[in-house]
C-alpha cells in the first residue's frame, strides 16, 4: 500500500493528471485526502464509496459492509486493491463526466509499443499464410499469454525462405515460448475449438490495454482467419481501474490508432470486424469488482453461458478465478473451476502467491530456479483449460 499504491500509482495520477487538478480544487483535495490515508494504512479506517453517479454503487455498499471498521492493512488486499480504483474514479466524477484518469498512461504504452506492434503483426501474418490452423492458434495463445516477453529474435532477419524453413522457424517460437510454463493445456483447447466447430462463439476477458490488448487483439483475430470461431466477445472494464485495465473505448483506439499506423491487420480486418459484430464489445463493471468469480450478476452468467470456450487473461482475473484463495498448487485446475459457465481457459504468467494445476515436478524446478520469487514476477505462465460439462 505505501509503496506500490501510495509512492508509485498516487504519485503518477498526480502527474499525469496535473492541467484538470490545477483548475480542479475538488478533485486534487480528494486525492490529498486518500493519501493522508495511505500514509497511515494500519490506522485509516476505509470510508465507504461516495454516491457518484455510479451505477454500482448498491453493489460496493455490499462488497465493504464487512470491512466497515476495516483499515486498509486490515482487509483482503484484493478487495483494498479494487476499492483504491474504485475511489479515483469517484474523487474524478468519472461516471459524470466520462473523464478517464488513467488515459495518458494507456496512450503511452500503445505508442510506446508501436514498433514492438508491428513486428508481432507481421510474424502472426507469416503463421496466417501458411495455413496451419494449430501453429496460427498457438502463436496467438502464447503472444497473449507472454506479451513482449515472448522470443521474436528467434526469427530469421529474411522470413521469406522456403517454407520447410518457416514450419522450423515457427517451430522454434513456439518451443521456446513453452519453457516457462508450469501447466500447458492447449492441445486440449485446440481440440475442445475444432469440436465446438466455425459457429462457435468465443468470449476474451480482457485484462490490460497497450500492447497486451494488441495480443488479444492477435488471438481473436486467428479465431475467426482459422474458423474455430464464428465471432469473438471482449468482456471489458465498466470504468477505468487497474491504471491500464481495458476498456471498450480502449478496444476501438487502439484498432484506430494502429489502423492509421499502416498495420494491415487492425486497417483491412480489424476494423472490419468492428463494423459487422464479429468483435462485440461488451463493458460490465462486474469485472472491476473484487467478487470471486463463482459470485456472478444473473446477466453475466447468462451471457458467458452463451459461449463456447472463455480465455480469462491476466493475474488480477486469475485470482478472481481461484477466489484469492490459497489453494495447494497441486489442485487440479478443473476441481477449482469446476463452477465456471462454460469451458474455460485461463492464460496467465504468474505475479501473485496463488495458484493450482501445476505438476509437482514443474513447481520444483521454478522453485530452483529463482527461489526467492518465481511466483510474482511474471516469469513463469499456465495454459489451463476445463469443461465443466464433461
Amino acid at each position: 500500500m505505501s509503496r506500490r499504491i501510495r509512492d508509485d500509482i498516487l504519485v503518477r495520477i498526480y502527474a499525469e493528471n496535473e492541467e484538470l487538478l490545477a483548475f480542479k480544487p475538488s478533485i486534487k483535495s480528494g486525492l490529498d485526502q486518500l493519501k493522508e490515508e495511505l500514509k497511515t494504512p494500519q490506522t485509516s479506517v476505509l470510508p465507504p464509496i461516495q454516491d457518484d453517479g455510479g451505477p454500482d454503487l448498491a453493489v460496493w455498499e455490499g462488497i465493504m459492509a464487512p470491512y466497515a471498521q476495516s483499515n486498509w492493512l486490515d482487509a483482503p488486499w484484493l478487495v483494498t486493491e479494487f476499492y483504491f480504483y474504485r475511489r479515483i474514479i469517484q474523487i474524478f466524477q468519472y461516471f459524470r463526466t466520462s473523464y478517464d484518469p488513467f488515459h495518458h498512461q494507456k496512450r503511452l504504452g500503445l505508442e510506446g509499443a508501436l514498433e514492438l506492434t508491428k513486428e508481432l503483426v507481421a510474424r502472426a501474418e507469416e503463421v496466417h499464410k501458411a495455413g496451419d490452423p494449430e501453429t496460427a492458434l498457438h502463436f496467438a495463445v502464447f503472444a497473449s499469454l507472454w506479451g513482449n516477453k515472448m522470443d521474436l529474435s528467434l526469427w530469421p532477419s529474411q522470413s521469406d525462405g522456403a517454407a520447410a524453413n518457416k514450419a522450423q522457424t515457427f517451430a522454434n517460437v513456439l518451443e521456446a515460448s513453452s519453457v516457462n510454463l508450469l501447466a500447458d493445456d492447449f492441445s486440449t483447447v485446440l481440440a475442445h475449438l475444432r469440436g465446438a466447430g466455425a459457429s462457435g462463439r468465443v468470449d476474451i476477458v480482457v485484462d490490460n490495454a497497450g500492447f497486451e490488448l494488441v495480443t488479444d487483439l492477435l488471438l481473436a483475430d486467428a479465431l475467426l482467419l482459422h474458423k474455430l470461431a464464428s465471432q469473438v466477445v471482449f468482456h471489458l472494464k465498466g470504468h477505468p481501474t487497474f491504471v491500464s485495465d481495458a476498456m471498450e473505448k480502449d478496444v476501438r483506439d487502439t484498432v484506430h490508432y494502429l489502423a492509421s499506423h499502416q498495420v494491415v491487420a487492425a486497417r483491412d480486418r480489424w476494423s472490419s470486424y468492428l463494423q459487422t459484430g464479429q468483435w462485440d464489445l461488451r463493458a460490465h463493471n462486474y469485472w472491476a469488482q473484487p467478487f470471486p468469480f463463482w459470485e456472478r450478476p444473473d446477466e453475466v452468467t447468462e451471457d458467458l453461458s452463451q459461449s463456447r470456450l472463455v480465455f480469462v487473461k491476466g493475474d488480477a482475473n486469475y485470482r478472481r478465478l481461484l477466489g484469492d484463495r490459497d489453494w495447494p498448487l497441486s489442485t487440479p485446475f478443473a476441481d477449482v473451476a469446476s463452477y465456471f459457465p462454460s469451458p474455460v481457459t485461463a492464460l496467465r504468467t504468474l505475479k501473485a502467491e496463488l495458484g493450482c494445476g501445476m505438476a509437482e515436478g514443474e513447481v520444483e524446478r521454478a522453485r530452483r530456479e529463482k527461489p526467492r520469487d518465481w511466483m510474482v514476477t511474471g516469469t513463469y505462465g499456465v495454459v489451463q483449460f476445463t469443461d465443466p460439462d464433461v
